[in-house]
């Protein structure tokens, strides 16, 4: 399900608002143009040595709920033109496993930012999609809904209609309530699980459901010897991330 379709049916379902931060910047990304179409040959041994290692810094201008600005990028793996990592933001703690289908999740999230789709989590590892190298200079990006795909791959699937194809998590009964009650069908629920199910996070078939990633904020940054400069954006809004090599 594309991003266009799981907003509308969102609207249907009167899911909640998702925030966006509300912050400005004025940043542009350090590098201009596009890779390469020859970025596999750009891909030399040198730079991709440089790659591989923990990257720790901030995001310029930018603070998460926890009031911290950092970021961490490890690289694990670079064989050829596959480069594998995992990225981390703020300083929150780590997210547990989701462990109830019931119950919204991370339960312990701030209720103002636990399903904003546009802004990464705190304490989880997201995983690097689409990275390119060329040159020394380094594309890839996140998706934030992964915090959900554990807690989505929980949940049973249910048509929103007899016979359609499209599917959510929970059954079309209707819901009301909230933030603290919340209703389905007339017996009580828990809003996360409902909020959650309503704004279609979830990618579900008639097989079950999951959270198929794609790229959603995006990172451009050029690779030092000690040091990685470039930018991430948030939606349409642009922040400068500054890293450096973790020895």
């Amino acid at each position: 399900m594309n991003s266009s379709t799981r907003v509308a049916l969102a609207l249907l379902f009167t899911a909640a608002s998702l925030g966006n931060t509300g912050c400005q910047s004025q940043d542009r990304p350090i590098g201009g143009g596009e890779p390469s179409p020859d970025s596999n040959d750009s891909n030399d041994s040198s730079a991709a040595a440089l790659l591989i290692a923990r990257w720790e810094g901030y995001i310029e201008n930018y603070q998460f709920p926890s009031g911290t600005d950092v970021i961490q990028l490890d690289i694990d793996t670079v064989e050829g033109t596959s480069i594998q990592g995992k990225v981390r933001f703020g300083a929150g703690a780590s997210v547990p496993p989701p462990v109830d289908p019931d119950v919204g999740y991370p339960p312990s999230a701030d209720p103002d930012h636990r399903y904003d789709t546009h802004v990464p989590s705190e304490g989880f590892d997201f995983t690097m999609f689409g990275a390119q190298l060329t040159d020394r200079r380094l594309l890839f990006s996140i998706d934030p809904r992964e915090l959900w795909k554990g807690w989505c791959e929980l949940q049973a699937s249910y048509p929103v209609s007899p016979g359609s194809e499209t599917y959510l998590c929970m059954p079309n009964e209707g819901w009301s309530g909230g933030p603290d009650v919340c209703y389905q069908g007339g017996q009580p629920a828990d809003c996360g699980y409902l909020e959650l199910c309503g704004s279609f996070i979830c990618d579900c078939r008639e097989s079950g459901c999951t959270v198929d990633a794609q790229s959603a904020v995006g990172f451009d940054v050029a690779i030092d010897e000690q040091e990685a400069n470039g930018s991430i954006t948030f939606g349409s809004k642009l922040y400068n991330v500054r890293l450096t090599r973790d020895p």
